[in-house]
């Protein structure tokens, strides 16, 4: 039987030590965005596909109250026991074992003041995709913002016969033995993150060489909502 996603991040997150800080636009994005508020704990971050809990350890450093939806259990408690060894568990608002469509219903509306995506969402299928990004505008604040950031086309290990729109198996690389990966073309992020709801603040597209022929390409997405 083939594994689903949720199942093989399961069997990777008890593998790897994976994922203990955060990644520079996470920072850049939330220190733009939020060092300027008097009262951080009042400022509500969600992340979709929080892993072990990196970007929201610095969230919660930072003063912000965290919430995450993660589909790996093994993640989330090692999650919880980081927070609970750095005192930080007050910060947690809420954190959800399950899929992010789904458990973005158990938010109301109008209730995030940001969303993080930091490459999950590429897990998904392109139409269960567009309907994450609707829900998640849905769940935010009115000027409320998302970031999201996702592989790009051309990535190393993204060169195989798609199994979906744009989705690949990876067989070689970093991104190899994760399951599907899709990737996003510019066109893409129009048709994933515009919506009459929002409006796409800032794109740029970042590069890793890791060989000379090895790279790890990303957009790099922030929206707010209106």
């Amino acid at each position: 039987m083939t594994k689903s996603n949720i199942e093989i991040w399961e069997d990777v997150f008890q593998k790897k030590e994976w994922g203990k800080y955060p990644s520079i636009p996470v920072i850049k994005f939330i220190a733009r965005h939020f060092y300027s508020a008097q009262k951080r704990q009042q400022i509500k971050i969600l992340e979709i596909g929080s892993g072990t809990g990196a970007n929201l350890w610095f969230c919660a450093r930072e003063g912000f109250t965290v919430y995450g939806i993660e589909g790996s259990k093994t993640a989330i408690n090692r999650m919880d026991k980081r927070f609970l060894e750095e005192n930080l568990s007050l910060m947690i608002g809420e954190i959800i074992e399950g899929d992010f469509l789904n458990k973005l219903d158990e938010y109301p509306n109008n209730y995030f003041d940001a969303i993080i995506d930091s490459e999950a969402l590429y897990c998904n299928s392109f139409d269960k995709t567009k309907d994450i990004v609707k829900k998640s505008f849905e769940k935010l604040k009115y000027g409320g913002v998302m970031l999201s950031i996702t592989f790009a086309d051309g990535c190393w290990g993204m060169n195989d016969d798609e199994c979906d729109y744009h989705t690949i198996v990876p067989k070689v690389g970093p991104l190899s033995g994760v399951g599907t990966v899709r990737y996003t073309t510019r066109a893409d992020v129009d048709n994933l993150y515009k919506l009459e709801t929002n409006v796409i603040e800032k794109i740029e597209r970042q590069e890793y060489f890791l060989t000379e022929t090895n790279v790890i390409k990303e957009w790099v997405i922030e929206l707010r909502k209106v």
